[in-house]
């Protein structure tokens, strides 16, 4: 089952392409996806994705609940909390987390309802996700900064620096090799250093092999707006791709700076950008906010 398309200017498809079991096994080393079925008909999906992570300083067992869908062709009613949400609650995990995109009414309904004899789950705060032009240098302070490309020489200072720090942020993963993600490898991990100690760190971390964003259709002023990629790649915009085309690009992740210092970041967003510049138009990052 694949997500529907979101609706809008852009209509713009999730999906895990071609085997969305397979894809859910890449997210960590514990994964458990379930179905509802009636006879030999698949109704509804939804996946837990099990993770360390930081909270409040220690570390949690989380479990991750997403890729709850509904066959579209369906037109009962899965009935979720029986069937998913009460049989959660596992004597080694810590908390659930889920996300869900805001203009989902009915989703928000499910896991924010109050229960007596299941587990509850409360709004937590907004997450905003940003398609990004490499294009642009953000004004800093100082110029007096070293960037670099993460070695294996590197990787012990670099793997004390992410978790000294992310663990400082709540729900931060915990990172015990740069090479513990799928098709994230320690040279797509980058440093910036200040006076010879690292003051931030992020990496390129390109996803399509096994989840997917797919442009379905354009609407409106965008559906012309395709035939001017060259004028919006002068201006500093991300050129628009194709329909019904994989959207390539790598996510900026395991961003963090040294207590969370505003002029790192842009410094780091400085320097990223000629790196990603070279092989993509667009990068993205997500970040929390009001919800």
């Amino acid at each position: 089952l694949e997500s529907s398309a979101a609706k809008g200017s852009i209509e713009l498809l999730y999906t895990r392409r071609s085997n969305a079991y397979e894809s859910y096994q890449k997210e960590s080393d514990e994964v458990y996806v379930y179905v509802v079925k009636e006879g030999e008909k698949i109704l509804g999906t939804v996946a837990e994705v099990v993770r360390k992570v930081y909270i409040s300083g220690e570390i949690k067992k989380l479990g991750y609940v997403c890729g709850l869908k509904t066959a579209p062709d369906y037109q009962g009613n899965v009935n979720w909390v029986k069937t998913f949400i009460g049989n959660l609650v596992k004597e080694d995990i810590d908390c659930y987390f889920c996300s869900i995109v805001s203009e989902n009414a009915l989703a928000r309904k499910l896991f924010e309802k109050k229960r007596s004899r299941t587990m509850n789950m409360e709004f937590l705060q907004g997450y905003t996700t940003y398609m990004m032009a490499p294009y642009f240098k953000f004004p800093v302070q100082s110029a007096d900064y070293v960037f670099g490309q993460v070695s294996k020489e590197d990787e012990k200072e670099v793997l004390e620096f992410l978790n000294s720090e992310g663990q400082k942020k709540d729900f931060f993963p915990v990172i015990e090799s740069l090479s513990q993600f799928t098709d994230l490898k320690t040279s797509d991990f980058y440093y910036l250093k200040k006076d010879e100690k690292i003051v931030a760190v992020g990496a390129l971390w390109k996803q399509t092999a096994y989840r997917q964003y797919l442009v379905k259709k354009y609407r409106g002023i965008l559906k012309a707006g395709r035939f001017f990629n060259p004028v919006l790649k002068m201006l500093g915009y991300i050129q628009l791709p194709k329909e019904n085309e994989v959207l390539d690009f790598p996510m900026l992740s395991f961003l963090i700076s040294r207590d969370d210092n505003e002029e790192y970041y842009k410094a780091f967003f400085n320097h990223i950008h000629p790196v990603i510049k070279k092989n993509y138009g667009m990068y993205v990052i997500g970040t929390t906010g009001a919800g």
